[in-house]
């Protein structure tokens, strides 16, 4: 299990919820299919890249939860993803933002802070 210690995550105790949330992702009616006709209608077609992606943020979350705030899941998705060119890439793969969109094509849900209307930006 990776080590979030820099405040960004939540503050519960390594472990203590993991068996909780990987229980909330089996309960769900989600599957490769659902999401693959929700990107179809975003206008995305997914291939194994964005599906690394999904795969990632899922098991993210039964490691470690949401984030507090979206830009700190966004820094760490363009900091893994740098050598494939970071935020440009990621934004080739999810044009509605890596954290919101992939987020929600991953059937889980996202910071309150994750699209800034205001600014029309979305991680």
């Amino acid at each position: 299990m990776t080590q979030y210690t820099n405040n960004a995550y939540t503050t519960e105790t390594p472990n203590q919820y993991v068996a909780q949330r990987q229980a909330e992702l089996d309960d769900q009616l989600w599957n490769r299919e659902s999401s693959r006709q929700l990107a179809e209608s975003e206008g995305i077609h997914l291939n194994n890249d964005h599906w690394a992606l999904i795969t990632y943020l899922r098991t993210r979350y039964v490691d470690v939860g949401l984030p507090r705030h979206a830009r700190y899941l966004a820094n760490e998705l363009a900091s893994r993803y740098a050598p494939l060119g970071g935020n440009k890439y990621l934004r080739h793969l999810f044009p509605g933002g890596p954290v919101t969109q992939g987020s929600r094509l991953a059937n889980l849900r996202t910071p309150a802070d994750a699209t800034d209307r205001a600014f029309g930006h979305s991680y």
